[in-house]
């Protein structure tokens, strides 16, 4: 997991030169999460040109991903959890419960 997108100096730098396999990366403009993986390919592009995760093409994450954005209020996320406030599901996500085996903070949160 990745707090700092794509978009900033340090998150790009670290999906560009990374091996991981990112589960969820959190910038400023909301939360990414794909249990099963975020598509590599994907995130690569939007580092290349430092995009933040809003312009991740979400038809590219599996049926248990997720995308919320901090401008978007009761999203049902899979699993039937309901997102009432995007900005709150941002700034806490790193807090929540999750299976990741390394916390990388490349800024935001």
């Amino acid at each position: 997991m990745q707090t700092g997108g794509p978009d900033g100096d340090l998150g790009s730098n670290e999906i560009l030169l990374s091996h991981e396999n990112y589960i969820a990366i959190v910038d400023g403009s909301g939360v990414l999460c794909d249990p099963k993986g975020l598509d590599k390919t994907e995130l690569v592009r939007l580092a290349e040109q430092r995009l933040m995760i809003s312009h991740f093409a979400v038809e590219k994450l599996s049926k248990d991903g997720y995308r919320v954005l901090v401008d978007e209020t009761d999203v049902v996320i899979p699993g039937g959890e309901v997102v009432s406030a995007g900005t709150a599901f941002r700034n806490t996500f790193h807090l929540r419960p999750g299976s990741y085996d390394i916390f990388v903070p490349c800024g935001g949160r």
